[in-house]
């Protein structure tokens, strides 16, 4: 299977929506975990070991194994290398055991950071393309097409922290009091007005719920008490992957 860098439709997500910044036990929903990846220094030819952590902000889970959730870095890693060196040809997936769960439409956000600080974040809420292509074409419009960054330069490669985020599906909610923060990310939609958070920007945040839907509602370009009346919600869980 091989792909191509092809234009996208990309929701664009702010600082706090996109980050997987680390947060205190005390201050986390959802479950955590932890794969332990292993690679080699090509330099003193040692072996690294590296952790990917996982972390549940609700129950929703796509059961990935350690070997899947390793596969999916490096699918986004090497994508990263390819696109920003600018590499001729198409992105080939031939070398990745792509497992059922991978072949999955599953809507997925990259994001990357620089020094904890944001650098890149786009993802998609629709399951329109399978996982492992989800996470490929969302890590080349994060590095390249961001508009609120220039392009990641090669030089900044090594710098780079990648974080993988993997939604549930979006399920409309009839009562906000069906939304809980930290355990669900939540979409407002009211006329042409639209706007979401991804489930840790009210914890990131310290935001009570009345605040996070005020926040929300001005992200949508709309006055903070918009969400009170005539306002349809939407939520859904995440599944977080970092190093």
């Amino acid at each position: 299977m091989t792909k191509t860098i092809v234009s996208s439709v990309m929701i664009i997500m702010m600082f706090s929506g996109c980050g997987l910044a680390e947060q205190p036990e005390s201050a986390k929903s959802g479950g955590t975990g932890a794969a332990i990846s292993v690679s080699v220094n090509k330099a003193t030819n040692q072996e690294v070991s590296t952790v990917i952590k996982e972390h549940k902000s609700g129950k929703w889970s796509p059961e990935l194994t350690d070997e899947e959730k390793k596969t999916l870095f490096a699918i986004v890693e090497d994508t990263l290398n390819w696109c920003v060196k600018g590499s001729a040809g198409k992105f080939s997936f031939d070398k990745y055991t792509i497992t059922e769960k991978m072949k999955v439409p599953t809507a997925t956000f990259v994001t990357l950071k620089i020094r904890g600080m944001l650098r890149g974040c786009i993802g998609s809420l629709q399951p329109v393309e399978s996982m492992c292509e989800s996470v490929h074409d969302n890590a080349v419009n994060a590095a390249l097409r961001d508009p609120r960054f220039r392009p990641v330069t090669e030089q900044e490669l090594p710098k780079l922290e990648v974080h993988i985020s993997l939604l549930s599906p979006i399920v409309p909610i009839a009562s906000l009091d069906e939304f809980k923060v930290g355990e669900h990310g939540i979409i407002i939609e009211k006329g042409m007005y639209r706007a979401v958070y991804l489930p840790e920007v009210a914890v990131e945040q310290g935001w009570t719920k009345e605040q996070t839907l005020a926040s929300l509602s001005e992200k949508a370009g709309m006055d903070s008490n918009a969400w009170k009346s005539g306002a349809r919600f939407k939520v859904f869980s995440s599944v977080g992957l970092s190093k």
